[in-house]
């Protein structure tokens, strides 16, 4: 099965891992991926605070905060909805798509994702930025798809916005759905307070040291990046003046958000599948209709045996 559901990047960074290191880590001690992430990032260790996992790093952030009013510029990841709906917010929803200044609430929770979730966009946040705190709003940002870009990150904000907190997963641009890590970049106030919440003991010792060693391999992304911006021109080539295809977003990450004619997404779907080609289903993310679809980049090979299906359509 030739398989474009996966989030994950589909390269994978050198990693060399000592097991003997194992025995030697305490697993309440992050001060050597603390130090790894702080160089690699340019953020300072105390504005630094660590998570077990992406939904755990959501939870307690909309935990953490406890306002009233949550505004998500959707289609986003469906874990900020959940736990905000659970921790009792409103929740808001705003429609990427059609209007990024539609008003939100004074003093509530903004989430924007940057690359955003399924179709890769970056935005320019600076205007949305002015408004956000015209609104004395908390701002969260996820940039877990940002490494797979060259583009700037929000973290430049953090010392002249007390009210702004960075997510970042680390997950699937390393390439490893067990790497149950992230984090959240804030000024060090916030980290301090945040941290007082948090568990000592709360990742494995395993995934410490991968993330480390991930981060070592200084020519990672620079390799990764652009064979991933090939793959993802060639995937664009083959999808490009299709029959079934009506147009799909620019992306900046490894997703591509794909906009059918003629068809619907089931059908474009089954008929992948039945020549052993897997694509996702996205009609659970908000504003996603049966139009869409969505795919990830994937490899040389696998792109041009998409080719070869999609012209036999």
């Amino acid at each position: 099965m030739t398989d474009f559901s996966i989030e994950l990047n589909f390269l994978k960074p050198n990693v060399d891992f000592d097991y003997e290191q194992i025995n030697t880590l305490k697993t309440d001690d992050y001060s050597n991926l603390l130090t790894s992430i702080s160089k690699y990032y340019k953020v300072d260790k105390n504005q630094i605070e660590l998570f077990n996992g992406h939904s755990s790093a959501i939870y307690s952030i909309l935990k953490f905060l406890n306002l009233k009013y949550c505004f998500i510029y959707a289609p986003c990841h469906l874990g900020y909805k959940k736990a905000a709906s659970n921790l009792d917010y409103e929740v808001r929803l705003i429609n990427r798509f059609e209007n990024l200044y539609l008003p939100i609430k004074e003093k509530s929770v903004v989430i924007f994702a940057n690359p955003s979730f399924l179709d890769g966009t970056y935005y320019d946040l600076e205007k949305l930025f002015e408004y956000w705190i015209s609104k004395d709003a908390t701002i969260v940002i996820d940039e877990s798809l940002l490494d797979f870009c060259a583009e700037s990150s929000v973290v430049k904000y953090i010392k002249s916005y007390e009210k702004l907190y960075v997510l970042k997963d680390y997950s699937k641009y390393y390439s490893n759905e067990n790497l149950n890590i992230s984090s959240i970049f804030s000024n060090n106030k916030n980290c301090e307070l945040l941290r007082k919440y948090e568990p000592e003991d709360k990742l494995s010792t395993f995934t410490m040291i991968y993330l480390e060693e991930a981060l070592k391999d200084r020519e990672f992304k620079l390799i990764s990046n652009s064979i991933n911006i090939k793959n993802r021109n060639d995937l664009e080539k083959v999808l490009h003046n299709h029959k079934y295809v009506e147009t799909f977003f620019r992306s900046s990450s490894n997703s591509l958000l794909v906009k059918l004619k003629n068809i619907s997404s089931k059908e474009f779907r089954d008929k992948l599948e039945k020549d052993n080609i897997k694509i996702a289903d996205c009609l659970k993310y908000d504003f996603i209709d049966d139009s869409f679809l969505n795919m990830y980049v994937n490899s040389k090979d696998d792109i041009y045996k998409l080719k070869e299906v999609l012209d036999a359509f």
